[in-house]
This record gives structure tokens, C-alpha cells and sequence, in this order.
């Protein structure tokens, strides 16, 4: 019995060392030596990109060629076209290559090999270049760029560098930055070097297989980019005009509004008989101004007073949706007060009306300027004085077509 177990010995270092030997040539030495991309922004959104790969491929992992997948962005409400790429061009070691474009579901396959239809093995440089459009994600407030700038690989990126450039100069009050690691798991752990137009971020340790170098950039809406209205037509006229279909709303619907009360403001007065004089005391002021009013004050209220403005936060605040109701519905308290009321009732409202309506404009600027600085030190959201004011005087609510 001892001599059969001491006879397994043997059996057990030989499978040991065939299993080592096994996990050794597992590890495959293929690897990306240093990944750079140079990004040229222009003005109307489209991505000039320049990739160089240092690869080597010593176990086979290209032998098959070099496949750079690219992600598609989709169309969808915030991106009117689906994301495409053009004038693709490819070197490798400084000699021109073949190359294919395939799309596969949601990624783009540039397909590259040299005239035998693979690589050799040793170290290869890899330089493509291509344009890349639509792959913005336009909002009504700021636009997204998110760029998967790396692509994931079956082998480890020693060191990755991405250089976004604006030619025209940096975008202003731009938010950018780059992480590592997965859509999951990600680490915002890479360096950044700020340039004369623009920004470069390289990675401080080794991206394992299927990890990425990601950059996420936010641009305030119209502040840089103006879209190619001659490619995307009018719909390019309404990126670069975020304005224009809510203001023309407005405009339309204050000269309906505007007609209408005009119409029931000049209403001809008939000559009333006695049994139709109004004998009852005459409407107190300040109590019509309060009952008149009492929406948009209490709307002005709950934007100022700390801790009741949490209706304005910027996170779905239901006020948002009230406040462009504040003076269309006292504009209809005006028009009802004055058609339906006994003449000597709407002479008064008339009077009290030319009044209130100016006061309330004149007062509505400052109340603005409080109500946006108690919104901003509570939530941090930069809300425009001006745009709040016009939220509160607007005769119709525009807000809802923007």
C-alpha cells in the first residue's frame, strides 16, 4: 500500500507541471503597448479622430487582423440622425493596409490586415483615421458628448492618452472628463493636462481586458457648437435656435389672447336701467389685489422662502410646470371681472387693472432676481433672473412648447 501511493508522487509532478505549463501558455503575451487618440472638435459637431495602436502580437491574438469596433449611436429623441463614420483611412507600420467596414448590431467593425489577410507576429504601429458625426446627444439645456474612446479589447492597454482639441477655441463653462474600468465599475483616476484649445487625459495604471478610457464632456446649450443647417436642414435651424418654435408660440398666442381681451375690453356699455344699477359697495383694493394676485404671489413665495422651494429643484420640482400659469390666469380673472360684471364694476376693474397689471410687471423683476438666488444657494441650479421673469409676466405659456 505504501509503495503504490508513494508511486503516485511521480504521476502528480508530471500533471502539475503540464497543468503550469498549460496556465503559462494561457497568458498570452499579446498586448497594446500605448493607445493615443486625437480628437478635433469643429463647431458643427463632427469628430475628426486619429488612433495610433503599439501592438504586439506574439501568441496570435491578431493573426486574424486588427478589428477597431466602434460604437452606433442610435436616432432618438435628443439625436435626430444615427452616428456614422467616414473617410476611414488605415496604416499599418507606415504602409497603406486593407481594410473593411462592417456593421454588426450596434458597432461599427473597421476590419484591418495587411496583404497577406493577417498580421504578423512581433510589434505592429497602427494608425487610423476617420470622421465620426451625430454623436452628440443634444438637450434642451446642454449638449453630451460620451465617447467610449478605447473600445474594449481581449488584451491589456499599458497605457492609453486622449487629446480632445477645439480649433476655435475651449467651449466655455465646459464640463469634461475621463474614466477608466467598465459602464459599471469605473474610476475617474486618469491625468489631465490642460491645453491652449483643449485637454488631454492619460491613464495612470495598466486597462485589463475588457476595460475602456471613457470620456463624458457637457457643453451649455449654444454656447460653441452651431449645427450644419445645408446637411441637417431645419431641423439644424432648431439646434442652433432652441428658442424659436416656443417664442413663436408665444407670440401667436399673445395675439389671440391680446385680440380677445381688446374685443371684451372695448365692450360697448348699455344704458342701464334702474333696475339694473348696481347698488352694492364698491370692491376694496387691497383685498382684489390680494385675491387677484394670489397665484403668482404664492408662487414668488415658494421660490423665495428657504425649505419651500424645494418645489424648484431641479429634479422633476413640480412648480416648475405652475409658474408659467401665474399671469395667463390672471389675465382670465381680468377678462371675466370685466365681461361679466355691471358697468359700474367694470369701469372699477379697468381702473384697478391699469394699475396692478404695471405695478406687477415693475415689481416682478426684483421678486425674479430673490426668488432665482434663494433657488441657486439651495439647490445650486443656475437658474437666469431674466428667463424666471419671464416665466412669471409671459400673457401665455410658452414654457410648455420649449
Amino acid at each position: 500500500m505504501k509503495t503504490s501511493k508513494l508511486a503516485l508522487i511521480p504521476a502528480l509532478f508530471v500533471c502539475g507541471t503540464s497543468l503550469g505549463a498549460g496556465i503559462a501558455r494561457s497568458q498570452t503575451t499579446d498586448r497594446i503597448s500605448t493607445f493615443t487618440s486625437r480628437i478635433t472638435v469643429d463647431r458643427d459637431r463632427t469628430l475628426h479622430v486619429q488612433e495610433r495602436f503599439e501592438i504586439t502580437n506574439d501568441q496570435g491574438v491578431f493573426d486574424n487582423g486588427f478589428h477597431r469596433r466602434l460604437r452606433i449611436k442610435p436616432t432618438g429623441p435628443h439625436r435626430f440622425k444615427v452616428g456614422s463614420f467616414e473617410s476611414i483611412r488605415v496604416t499599418v507600420d507606415g504602409q497603406g493596409a486593407d481594410f473593411h467596414g462592417i456593421q454588426d448590431g450596434q458597432r461599427f467593425d473597421i476590419g484591418v490586415a495587411t496583404g497577406a489577410a493577417s498580421l504578423s507576429r512581433g510589434s505592429h504601429v497602427l494608425e487610423l483615421s476617420y470622421t465620426a458625426k451625430h454623436q452628440f446627444t443634444i438637450y434642451d439645456g446642454y449638449e453630451d458628448l460620451s465617447q467610449d474612446v478605447s473600445g474594449e479589447w481581449p488584451v491589456p492597454i499599458e497605457q492609453a492618452h486622449v487629446e480632445l482639441n477645439f480649433p476655435e477655441g475651449f467651449p466655455p463653462q465646459a464640463g469634461i472628463s475621463a474614466d477608466t474600468g467598465t459602464d459599471s465599475d469605473f474610476n475617474f483616476d486618469c491625468v489631465r493636462t490642460d491645453l491652449p484649445s483643449g485637454m488631454r487625459f492619460q491613464t495612470t495604471h495598466v486597462l485589463s481586458p475588457g476595460k475602456r478610457l471613457f470620456v463624458s464632456a457637457r457643453f451649455p446649450h449654444s454656447s460653441y457648437f452651431v449645427a450644419n443647417s445645408k446637411e441637417d436642414g431645419f431641423r439644424a435651424v432648431l439646434q442652433n435656435h432652441p428658442g424659436l418654435v416656443p417664442s413663436l408660440v408665444a407670440v401667436c398666442g399673445s395675439i389671440v389672447l391680446a385680440l380677445a381681451g381688446f374685443a371684451v375690453w372695448r365692450r360697448s356699455p348699455g344704458s342701464p336701467s334702474a333696475s339694473s344699477v348696481d347698488t352694492s359697495p364698491p370692491p376694496v383694493f387691497w383685498r382684489e389685489v390680494l385675491k387677484m394676485y394670489r397665484f403668482p404671489i404664492v408662487m414668488f413665495a415658494l421660490a423665495i422662502v428657504p425649505g419651500l422651494n424645494f418645489t424648484y429643484s431641479g429634479h422633476g420640482g413640480p412648480s416648475w410646470f405652475l409658474v408659467p400659469l401665474c399671469f395667463p390666469w390672471v389675465i382670465v380673472r381680468i377678462l371675466i371681472k370685466i365681461a361679466k360684471g355691471p358697468e359700474e364694476s367694470r369701469r372699477w376693474y379697468k381702473r384697478f387693472f391699469k394699475i396692478t397689471i404695471p405695478s406687477y410687471i415693475a415689481i416682478a423683476l426684483p421678486l425674479s432676481w430673490v426668488a432665482v438666488t434663494s433657488i441657486r444657494m439651495a439647490f445650486g441650479l443656475p437658474v437666469s433672473t431674466w428667463g424666471f421673469f419671464a416665466l412669471m409676466v409671459s400673457p401665455f405659456p410658452w414654457w410648455y412648447f420649449s
